[in-house]
């Protein structure tokens, strides 16, 4: 028994194909030899055109030419067709009186009071805020005194005058500011008069002891300065 006959028959059949897309694949341009032949014709042996790698058999595959739609070699000069945008279209007012209408009035003022509420709310936490500042330093204030009539007396040295100014620092930068000096004009808005004497020297009341100096935050007096004030002679 012959096994050329069986060798013949085991093997399997070979299939050749060519690629006959219009378009290549990696540069997207149309190939030359298919700018002049139309979809579907034969080729040089006369037979349809073979199907391409992973296209089904006997299907044909649809480009722009067969739709029916010319692509221009050059589409920079094409004209943009897009519809309006949606931006545009909201931003026309609704006609008076419609439901629209009705609702963009109520829309406008709720939005009109939270804007109000917000301010209110603003507000309400800044005066929480300073009224916190103020209670602290109304408690520090006796301790300031003390540390005022030390450094008087040269007792503020060493690591406990850096204590010291890192507290007054710390005061200033909360806001807290301390006054109150000799020579400033009294200012009963600003001043508390423990003592008053006359004197040929000042044209007005002036300030000429400080006793104890005042605080303040801002605007708001946390403590005037005790002082004692000179009146020019009559």
């Amino acid at each position: 028994m012959s096994t050329e006959g069986n060798d013949q028959s085991s093997e399997e059949p070979r299939f050749t194909f060519s690629d006959k897309r219009r378009v290549d694949p990696e540069t997207g341009e149309v190939r030359p030899e298919a700018e002049g032949q139309p979809a579907g014709t034969e080729d040089a042996a006369g037979s349809p055109e073979s199907p391409t790698a992973g296209e089904p058999a006997g299907e044909s595959v649809a480009d722009a030419s067969d739709l029916g739609v010319e692509i221009p070699a050059d589409a920079s000069g094409l004209e943009d067709t897009q519809a309006p945008s949606e931006e545009g279209a909201a931003s026309e007012e609704p006609a008076p009186g419609s439901e629209a209408a009705g609702y963009l009035a109520d829309l406008k003022r709720i939005n009109a009071e939270y804007a109000a509420y917000r301010m209110r709310a603003d507000r309400e936490r800044e005066r929480a805020a300073a009224g916190g500042s103020i209670k602290v330093v109304e408690a520090l204030i006796p301790v300031l005194d003390e540390i005022r009539l030390a450094r008087e007396n040269g007792d503020v040295t060493g690591p406990f005058e850096t204590h010291v100014n890192k507290l007054l620092e710390s005061l200033q930068k909360i806001g807290v500011e301390q006054y109150g000096e000799v020579g400033d004009a009294f200012d009963p808005t600003l001043h508390e008069a423990l003592m008053q004497q006359p004197s040929d020297e000042v044209d007005g009341p002036t300030v000429f002891m400080v006793m104890q100096p005042g605080y303040r935050f801002g605007d708001r007096i946390i403590r005037a300065a005790r002082v004692g004030v000179q009146q020019p002679e009559d």
